[in-house]
């Protein structure tokens, strides 16, 4: 009776028991997610990412892909992005035709609509990416994005008229806010 009585209480006791080791140990159940603590372009024009857990990642170049610039790491360090730059035929000087994401230990490769991809930035801390196309030279408008940077999906694309010799006087249209905020953090 009396072990009867202690394997009762035991398992009356238990999750309570349980629940408390949880929180002590800093488990949630939650997936852990990778992040970072730097970036930079060695020598062979790779990135090199270094996580707060001090692994070393590399993503190099892809294709006739000629250099990466400029990378950073997100507000949240949840992401690491750079633009890639392409040799062109009708300039003398390479240009972004991506934009490459590192998060969560998978690289992604944005084109948009093909443009180069002049500026951009995270956007929510760095599960989003937002970002602005438009031709090298006389562009009229240039093509914004949104993209959710884990799925790629596009959230949102606006397309902004800018005075230009055809049209001098565009349109007045209705900027969305994550543009603004694109254009106010200018890279």
């Amino acid at each position: 009776m009396r072990i009867l009585l202690t394997v009762i209480i035991a398992c009356l006791l238990l999750p309570y028991i349980s629940e408390a080791q949880t929180q002590r140990s800093g488990r949630t159940g939650a997936p852990r997610v990778e992040t970072y603590r730097s970036v930079a372009i060695d020598a062979r024009g790779s990135l090199v990412i270094t996580t707060t857990d001090q692994k070393t990642i590399v993503v190099p170049k892809e294709g006739e892909q000629s250099s990466f610039s400029a990378p950073i790491v997100s507000s949240a360090g949840t992401a690491v992005g750079a633009q890639a730059e392409f040799p062109n035929c009708c300039t003398s000087y390479d240009i972004p035709l991506q934009l490459v994401i590192y998060a969560n230990g998978k690289v992604h490769r944005f084109t948009g609509i093909g443009l180069p991809i002049f500026q951009w930035h995270f956007a929510d801390g760095g599960t989003r990416v937002a970002f602005g196309q438009e031709p090298v030279h006389f562009g009229c408008s240039i093509h914004y994005e949104l993209r959710d940077i884990q799925s790629e999906r596009l959230i949102e694309s606006a397309d902004i008229p800018e005075p230009c010799g055809q049209i001098p006087d565009p349109p007045v249209v209705t900027i969305p806010k994550w543009v603004t905020d694109l254009n106010s953090d200018r890279k």
